[in-house]
């Protein structure tokens, strides 16, 4: 079982690193900060142990690698990235046609599909303007 934050991480370049051993080699300390693009096209900053590129399932914010002066390399993602069904974009989310805030867990049981950032939020500022408790204007 993998420590939760404040445990198990020590500080270091003004953010928490792991301070326990990579669950594949169990070497301790061999931590790297690296970039990845994710399936919805989203930059993350993960930590990867440097011996045997096991990922950890911790991430760091762009912020703090940024304040902490790295330039991570990059990692592919584990799954390759979707195409959003509308545009054909790379790095697609996954888009609930029955939102969250309406259905509940039933969201699950309705259709799904993929959209880009830009589609997917066009969808919503026409679908679902309020969803968020404000109204636009």
């Amino acid at each position: 079982m993998l420590p939760q934050k404040g445990q198990g991480f020590m500080t270091k370049n003004s953010f928490e690193w792991p301070d326990y051993p990579c669950k594949k080699c169990e070497l301790e300390k061999q931590w790297e900060v690296r970039r990845c693009i994710n399936q919805g096209g989203h930059e993350t900053y993960l930590f990867v142990c440097g011996h045997c590129g096991e990922r950890t399932t911790h991430f760091v914010s762009k912020s703090a690698v940024k304040a902490a002066g790295l330039k991570p390399d990059d990692i592919e993602p584990r799954r390759p990235r979707h195409k959003c069904e509308v545009c054909g974009a790379d790095g697609a989310e996954n888009h609930h046609w029955a939102p969250d805030f309406l259905f509940g867990t039933e969201c699950e049981k309705w259709p799904q599909s993929f959209l880009c950032v830009k589609c997917h939020r066009r969808w919503h500022d026409l679908v679902t303007p309020n969803a968020n408790g404000t109204q636009k204007v």
